[in-house]
């Protein structure tokens, strides 16, 4: 019975461990032909990645359900090589993500730094355009801002001038009323001394006619004396210099 089970074993396994390193070698075989290649996509190598994996699970599951005490030595070199070189296929698929990666980061590192340096020269010249036009405005500005200055200072020098001459005019008016006001009194003051004068000669002639009355004397120097002091009066009336108060 043993010998009959060791054939057995030997002969139905053995043909399949052939098998299994062929297809375990076969993903290599492809990984080296696409990296030669470099023109498979990321998703072409994912898809065969997966599908080596699955055959060689499954051959796994086989070589385990099938193996015996007898063959479990080479599976187990078997099962250590395919996992060595999984791991290795591993690395390598990690190893080309990583330089794949790397290179997409230089190629989106320097778009992104073109359009930023395209972007900050487009913002540069907005901004000088912006800062070109303040200027040319404010030009403007400060042009509208002198003229309205120089307007508002002739307008300041004639209003001073009313102003001045408003003063003036009140300035003579207040002295013209000033001289009306002192006309106004030499002239009562005058008429004051006029009347008085005038009591006082008609007082004198009357008591020097009741004098030449008294002494019944007939003589024309008395006439004489009269029309001199009427004359004298009159004269002095006539000398008498008067202002219109108008």
């Amino acid at each position: 019975m043993p010998p009959a089970t060791t054939p057995r074993g030997g002969a139905g396994r053995v043909p399949p461990s052939g098998d299994a390193r062929s297809p375990a070698k076969r993903p290599r075989d492809s990984d080296d032909s696409g990296s030669d290649g470099d023109g498979d996509s990321d998703s072409d190598s994912d898809g065969g990645l997966v599908s080596d994996l699955k055959e060689i699970v499954c051959l796994l599951r086989l070589i385990k359900g099938g193996a015996n005490r007898d063959g479990q030595r080479m599976c187990e070199q078997i099962i250590a090589s395919v996992a060595a070189e999984i791991q290795t296929m591993l690395e390598e698929t990690q190893l080309k993500f990583e330089m794949e990666r790397q290179n997409l980061l230089k190629v989106l590192s320097n778009t992104s730094k073109e359009q930023c340096e395209n972007s900050l020269n487009e913002e540069y010249s907005k901004l000088q355009e912006t800062y070109d036009m303040f200027c040319r405005e404010k030009d403007a500005h400060m042009q509208t801002f002198r003229d309205l200055f120089s307007e508002v200072e002739v307008e300041k020098k004639k209003l001073l001038e009313q102003y001045e001459h408003h003063n003036l005019f009140s300035e003579v008016e207040v002295e013209k009323k000033k001289l009306l006001e002192q006309y106004e009194h030499h002239k009562k003051t005058e008429t004051t001394m006029l009347s008085e004068l005038d009591k006082t000669f008609s007082e004198k002639v009357t008591y020097a006619e009741q004098s030449v009355r008294r002494m019944k004397k007939d003589d024309k120097s008395f006439i004489i004396l009269r029309r001199m002091m009427i004359l004298t009066l009159t004269m002095s009336e006539a000398n008498t210099p008067r202002i219109d108060s108008k």
